[in-house]
């Protein structure tokens, strides 16, 4: 849940470092390369249940998006059960999810940064941290 466990399974990169010391916990899915499976997307939410999880695992939890690609965002577990049904065997029920809007999602596994999917955090906050790394 931090990025010290995030370098057992990923390549940090300076700039995935940065973004994630200022947006974790929080909506931001950085996509790292993960020398034994390719590619890997990791996030640290920012609910208290889910973190005391990720903490009792030892730093780390694989698990799906809580919607099918181009679906609505699932924000009951009802609706997640609705979207996935048949293909996962647990959802924690938090309650609805607050802000319903999606994650960010990062690339940081090249030169560039690139945005593969605009959400809760914007492009010009996600700017902000790249004119700090060198």
């Amino acid at each position: 849940s931090d990025i010290g466990n995030l370098e057992a399974s990923a390549i940090v990169t300076p700039i995935a470092r940065a973004l994630a010391r200022r947006f974790w916990p929080g909506p931001l899915t950085i996509v790292l390369v993960a020398p034994r499976r390719g590619t890997m997307a990791f996030r640290v939410p920012d609910h208290p249940l889910a973190r005391r999880l990720i903490a009792a695992s030892g730093g780390g939890l694989p698990v799906t998006s809580a919607n099918r690609s181009g679906e609505p965002d699932a924000r009951t577990a009802q609706e997640v059960i609705a979207q996935l049904e048949g293909r996962i065997a647990l959802v924690l029920d938090g309650g609805t999810t607050p802000g319903g809007v999606s994650s960010t999602v990062v690339d940081c596994t090249g030169d560039q940064v690139k945005i593969l999917r605009q959400g809760a955090i914007t492009e010009a906050e996600i700017d902000e941290v790249l004119a700090t790394v060198a």
